[in-house]
């Protein structure tokens, strides 16, 4: 990628974390990003087209973080079987990075009503899904479909959580997803 388009790609992010995909318009983008409307569109075509880049930019960062952490981490103890299924799980949360969670679940949130954007998400999801079922696998889970279940739907409500607090104190969601993985693994 050119700078010129990762600077244009930053203020979608941007833009969706504190506008919302609704208010993310091509107009707005250019404006903020400093770009004319023609240099946006040879960018990024149209809306759709900034809203898929900015949710395969996401795809890109989880499946980093997802390699990354088969490099370092070897299920072969209990405590290295937890500490990989979390590595996954923060894997798949982008890290906890606050701003990406937030653009995630305004994508996700917000996929039916962008036209073809649903097909995109969806496929985030079916690869979450595949991601946590074979590390699930590799950390030797009883029932790799139920526990597949359970950590997403958890993880869903962490992501939740974390990018619209409810009151928890601070590190409440670092607890529940390792007493959810020490219910799992042990």
């Amino acid at each position: 990628m050119n700078s010129e388009k990762d600077a244009v790609l930053e203020t979608v992010l941007e833009s969706i974390a504190i506008r919302g995909v609704h208010e993310t318009t091509p107009r707005r983008v250019a404006d903020r990003a400093g770009v004319d409307g023609k240099t946006l569109r040879r960018l990024y075509g149209d809306r759709y087209g900034m809203l898929v880049t900015a949710t395969r930019t996401l795809e890109l960062r989880r499946d980093r973080l997802l390699a990354a952490v088969e490099e370092v981490h070897r299920p072969t103890t209990v405590t290295g079987r937890r500490d990989y299924l979390e590595a996954v799980a923060r894997a798949l949360l982008l890290g906890l990075d606050h701003r990406d969670l937030l653009v995630r679940t305004e994508l996700v949130a917000n996929a039916r009503s962008v036209g073809g954007l649903e097909v995109e998400t969806r496929g985030l999801g079916e690869h979450d899904r595949a991601v946590v079922a074979e590390a699930l696998k590799r950390v030797g889970a009883a029932d790799i479909e139920l526990e597949t279940e359970r950590l997403i739907t958890l993880l869903s409500g962490l992501a939740f959580e974390l990018v619209y607090p409810h009151g928890a104190p601070g590190g409440t969601a670092d607890r529940v997803l390792r007493h959810h993985i020490a219910s799992i693994v042990h």
